[in-house]
């Protein structure tokens, strides 16, 4: 049994939200327990037709009329509002000014500090203004095809959300709490979008724009992705492929280099394709595991849904009319409360709330991350040779930023008595080892309980902490193929007949969704245990977070899968009434959604069902400004696709003073801007300016405080 169900038992949801990001957030709610009251907007039926999915969202909810609304309203503890715009759609608005104690969860289009306040917003229209479209081509825009702006508002109303609860649970205050499709869009840019004043080589370094994975056809047709960046994996690799290069030696890794090709940033592409076209796929991955090397087969979306450890993970759930979806990513088991530890009360959320983060990379530091702008105290347990991943000191940054270090050798029994004297006296723990490395360690789950049952720790692996794949090393390049995700946003090249080729996408997302979701099951059981004690054993694998990030999927009763359509071919839209267009002078997004709309832009083309080529001929020959004009006078959404977003947002001083933007000074490099919270809370102060800690700055201090609370304790 997943007890991560049981979180929110006894919370009282009113769903009043429309589209995408506040059906989820509204099932999130129900699967982890809550109780979900929903009164559909006047015209809500209209996201049926946009998302096969819609009704099953909306499943674990009480379906309610007009005349309940505010009955329910009294009751509530949270009120969800607002979410995509539709012409057709009449959304709600809530005076919460005589519930004190509600929480009001509101998803804009827009949020009223940035440019585009007040207009309509949907998916693409939120990718072209908020510049994420132009985040992975340097000269063309890609519609990214997880919903980035929907997901990433979903995940941020239920960060704020839910740190709205615990705070409540001290001050007796509810208050509102607001994101927006456009927030939840450059949500995912935290390791992208930086300035810093003075940087390193390292900080200095980035994915760039247009590099090409390791994807490559085999003999068969089919693809594969695979990895090469730890120690020796390039050398095992041509091994592997019986490539002979004597410059290859058994220890080299095969990590990007700053200042390589994009075409060959992560290995000799065109080398190592002519050596996997040799190979039938399963083969070829057969032995690619054997090595111990990170790979997975391009699946379509849903392919995987009936593999073992799928199965083992119960991230796909049945619901009553059979189809099935996908359910609640994380896993727990719920512990006795120990000796009684109430939980601190401060100005922010997670005031007093100590984390010890022993993560490497992504996933696991960044759900600890996410807390330190809420208040927690986060130490990240770091070996003495330092996180591996500070070789690419962005992403380090991203996860890491607003913690204090201390470097621990584990492997010593100092060390480790450190280590674990350190996550007894905290609230909560992380990781993201593979499955065993952490009991060898000696800071697994079961050991740490044993110590302090009122832990909340969390664990990330790659695939589970058991099952088939457990011992499967996992990264978010495999885990997108593997999942649908680089077959859905694939699109045509050309070599010598039609190819559709699967796309990578190098936001690096599923990265992104398992650390947010993470935290989010974090907040989640500080809840559960500020109401009912005891602690959780969580784990949030990479893998069920990329199921996620396609949850517009369901597989119906006859086998058959609806929604999660690809992108079209060249990359621009998944309907031409969705998606992106050149003018004379740069792109555009519109957005044309409803009966009435769709009749006004028919006339513009001369045709019933507009194509794509000709809205294309429509728009090319205009300014962006007058295509945008025209459109919007029809009614018709439409937004300039932004080239300068991470100039836009970094000097936005209303985003500064508010803490999206976040301004810290480091003693090497100097003045630094990055991303904190997308979203805001009414009355709860946001935001983190710790600099970026070095490899074991805060020892003293740490161990000190620690002595002091052993001390009391004595």
């Amino acid at each position: 049994m997943n007890e991560a169900g049981s979180y929110l038992k006894g919370l009282k949801v009113l769903d009043l939200g429309s589209g995408m990001a506040a059906a989820l957030v509204a099932k999130f709610l129900a699967d982890a327990g809550a109780e979900v009251w929903r009164v559909p907007p006047v015209g809500d039926v209209a996201y049926e037709a946009l998302y096969p999915a819609y009704r099953t969202w909306h499943a674990g909810g009480h379906l309610c009329g007009m005349d309940d609304r505010e009955t329910l309203l009294a009751s509530a503890d949270l009120c969800l509002i607002g979410g995509e715009d539709h012409p057709d759609v009449t959304p709600f608005t809530v005076d919460a000014s005589s519930h004190p104690r509600l929480i009001t969860i509101r998803i804009d289009g827009n949020p009223p500090d940035m440019e585009g306040a007040g207009r309509p917003s949907s998916e693409f229209l939120a990718q072209a203004l908020s510049g994420l479209a132009f985040e992975h081509y340097p000269d063309r825009p890609l519609a990214m095809a997880f919903a980035p702006a929907n997901i990433g508002a979903a995940f941020q109303a239920l960060l704020g959300g839910l740190a709205a609860l615990i705070e409540r649970e001290s001050s007796g205050l509810g208050q509102v709490v607001r994101t927006s499709l456009l927030e939840g869009a450059i949500s995912w840019l935290p390791m992208f979008w930086m300035d810093i004043e003075k940087p390193t080589p390292a900080a200095a370094f980035i994915t760039p724009k247009d590099a090409m994975p390791l994807i490559f056809q085999c003999a068969d047709g089919q693809f594969l992705h695979l990895v090469i960046g730890a120690a020796g994996s390039k050398y095992k690799l041509y091994r592997l492929l019986g490539i002979d290069d004597p410059t290859v030696l058994p220890g080299d890794s095969g990590m990007p280099r700053p200042g390589g090709d994009p075409r060959n940033f992560y290995g000799d592409i065109d080398l190592i394709a002519s050596r996997c076209a040799l190979w039938q796929r399963d083969a070829l991955l057969q032995a690619l595991w054997a090595e111990g090397l990170p790979a997975e087969p391009v699946l379509a979306p849903g392919a995987c849904w009936d593999d073992p450890q799928i199965i083992r993970n119960g991230v796909i759930v049945r619901h009553a009319e059979g189809v099935d979806s996908v359910g609640l990513p994380m896993r727990a088991t719920r512990t006795a409360a120990g000796k009684p530890r109430p939980l601190p009360v401060g100005q922010r959320p997670l005031e007093g709330i100590r984390v010890v983060d022993f993560g490497a990379y992504v996933a696991g530091p960044l759900a600890s991350q996410l807390l330190t702008g809420l208040g927690a105290d986060v130490v990240k347990v770091e070996p003495p040779s330092g996180d591996p991943s500070r070789g690419l000191i962005r992403g380090y940054i991203a996860s890491n930023r607003g913690k204090r270090g201390i470097a621990l050798d584990l492997k010593d029994r100092e060390g480790l008595n450190t280590a674990q004297s350190l996550a007894v006296d905290a609230h909560i723990v992380t990781s993201n080892f593979r499955s065993g490395v952490s009991h060898r360690l000696g800071i697994d789950a079961e050991t740490l309980a044993s110590l302090q049952p009122d832990l909340i720790i969390l664990e990330s692996p790659a695939y589970g902490s058991d099952g088939p794949s457990a011992q499967r090393a996992g990264f978010d390049m495999v885990m997108q193929a593997v999942t649908g995700l680089e077959q859905r946003a694939g699109i045509e090249i050309r070599r010598g007949a039609k190819l559709r080729q699967p796309l990578w996408n190098r936001l690096s997302m599923v990265d992104f969704a398992a650390g947010t979701l993470g935290a989010i099951g974090l907040l989640c059981a500080l809840y559960a245990r500020r109401r009912d004690g005891g602690g959780s054993r969580m784990e949030m694998p990479l893998i069920n977070a990329g199921l996620f990030l396609l949850s517009e999927l369901i597989r119906l009763p006859d086998g058959q899968f609806a929604g999660a359509d690809p992108i079209n071919d060249s990359g621009t839209a998944i309907h031409p009434r969705e998606g992106f267009y050149p003018a004379r002078d740069g792109w555009i997004a519109l957005s044309a959604r409803g009966e009435k709309v769709r009749h006004a832009l028919s006339a513009m083309t001369g045709l019933a069902e507009p194509t794509q080529a000709a809205i294309g001929a429509m728009l090319a020959p205009l300014s962006m400004a007058d295509a945008i004009a025209m459109l919007r006078d029809a009614g018709i959404g439409a937004e300039i696709c932004v080239r300068d977003g991470e100039a836009r947002m970094l000097g936005n001083e209303a985003l500064a003073a508010r803490g999206m933007v976040r301004i810290s000074d480091h003693p090497v490099m100097g003045r630094m801007k990055d991303l904190g919270p997308c979203f805001s809370l009414s009355r709860s102060p946001l935001g983190n300016y710790v600099p970026l800690h070095g490899v074991g700055e805060h020892d003293a201090e740490i161990l000190a405080e620690q002595a002091a609370r052993r001390a009391s304790v004595l």
